[in-house]
């Protein structure tokens, strides 16, 4: 897959085999832009006619022929090009359209400069900045369109400011300076929105990509755990006809379910491995964070049973990564928000892959829930408090101590006091109370460590 966003530079298409995306980016530019620019072509109507009154002000002679400009000519095509974009045309010919507007609003300034009278002429240059400003920032205009309508004006203003009204050339030069320094910072601006929002969009696509292979993996993990999953029912059925069927069926029927027991921790410590397999530089982080859990429930006096999931739970809460890339998981430098996002996928992608799996222990909702925070700021539910399940809110300390003690692939490790400080300085907030003092006595007091 291409994850490099590649744009002409002039006419920022998409290019090279970025390319296919410019007609869906195309559609779905119309449809965010159509709103705005009908609103926008409404308030140019509406400012373009207001302006009159200082038309009234400066010129009274002349109002009448402005006012025509104004509000018979330019008001009337502002609008026509408002009703043309409920059309299927528009949609064909929408920039080239809205670059017709930008022009003819200024076109309008412009013809006003020629009929005005001198001094008032000199300083109607500050209205076409106004239809900058609005051409290319507010009407949704790429680049280069808006930029062939601002050029053309600026040829039309000079030929009528040189020509046909002539102005000083003092003040022709003053006004030059501010006509195209506004009309180069408007390109800029331009240039800007246009590079973002395509950007945004490839960003958006590339998100849309990677979610339709995560889900495609999700969706083949979830067949060979339901074809597992309808083997053990298989066997479970036939175990209940052996049971029926002879005296001995309680010896036999314990036979098999030590041997499903056994193969179990067997699926479980292959689930581990096959973790550990995609991401060396963690390796034994699932079986260490387990063990911690154990002990910290151990600690708070859990039952063994609960204990017993726990430690299942916490072998393989970081089943999820499978469908990570490796590239992503062994990542020697800081994660870009795209890959992190997809990291932050693997709760759910663990949750999907187990919640079908029959286990006397909530081992998907542990897993889905491993990453809670206390005060709801961990993903991907936000869940708080006694909304978490305490299997996930011992795992959670567990899986913090153990990852900031050890070394990852784009840091040294933290240390195991760093560890303890972030879970005594973070409890009652990020880590349930109970468990984060059950953690710190097992290491203070117990004298409890890390297997190296």
């Amino acid at each position: 897959m291409n994850n490099q966003m590649k744009l002409h530079p002039l006419t920022l298409k998409f290019s090279g085999e970025s390319s296919q995306l410019e007609e869906r980016f195309l559609n779905d530019y119309y449809e965010a832009s159509l709103s705005q620019v009908r609103i926008t072509m409404i308030l140019g109507a509406i400012l373009y006619a207001a302006f009159g009154a200082l038309d009234a002000f400066l010129m009274p002679e002349q109002k009448i022929s402005i006012w025509a400009i104004r509000i018979v000519i330019i008001g009337p095509v502002l609008v026509l090009f408002l009703l043309l974009s409920f059309t299927l045309f528009f949609k064909k010919f929408m920039q080239p359209l809205l670059a017709l507007a930008y022009f003819v609003s200024g076109a309008g300034i412009i013809f006003m400069i020629v009929i005005a009278p001198p001094q008032v002429s000199y300083f109607y240059y500050a209205g076409l900045m106004l239809v900058f400003m609005w051409g290319y920032t507010l009407i949704r205009l790429f680049f280069l369109w808006a930029s062939f309508a601002g050029w053309l004006q600026v040829v039309l203003y000079e030929i009528a400011a040189m020509w046909i009204n002539p102005t000083p050339i003092n003040i022709f030069i003053n006004n030059n300076f501010f006509f195209i320094s506004a009309n180069v910072l408007g390109m800029l601006a331009c240039y800007a929105i246009e590079f973002y929002v395509r950007r945004d969009f490839f960003m958006k696509s590339q998100l849309e990509k990677e979610r339709e292979n995560v889900s495609k993996i999700n969706e083949e993990l979830e067949d060979r755990v339901r074809r597992r999953t309808e083997d053990y029912r298989i066997i479970n059925v036939a175990l209940q006809q052996e049971i029926a069927g002879h005296k001995k069926a309680k010896e036999d029927l314990q036979r098999t379910l030590d041997t499903l027991k056994n193969s179990v921790n067997t699926t479980i410590n292959v689930m581990a491995s096959a973790v550990e397999a995609r991401d060396p530089y963690t390796a034994g982080h699932q079986i260490r964070s387990a063990n911690l859990a154990c002990a910290i429930a151990e600690e708070m006096g859990l039952p063994r049973e609960k204990i017993d999931g726990i430690r299942m739970a916490g072998s393989i809460h970081d089943i999820g990564k499978l469908s990570i890339p490796a590239e992503i998981l062994t990542k020697p430098t800081k994660l870009t928000n795209l890959e992190f996002s997809l990291i932050k996928e693997h709760s759910l992608i663990g949750y999907e892959m187990l919640k079908h799996v029959e286990s006397p222990w909530p081992l998907a909702q542990v897993i889905y829930q491993h990453h809670e925070r206390i005060d709801g700021s961990g993903y991907p539910r936000n869940l708080k408090g006694n909304e978490i399940l305490i299997e996930a809110r011992i795992l959670a300390v567990s899986d913090v101590v153990e990852s900031m003690a050890s070394h990852r692939p784009y840091r040294p490790s933290l240390g195991i006091e760093a560890a303890l400080e972030e879970i005594e300085k973070n409890k009652g907030i990020l880590y349930d109370t109970a468990v984060a003092d059950a953690c710190l006595r097992l290491f203070k007091d117990n004298k409890y460590s890390l297997p190296s």
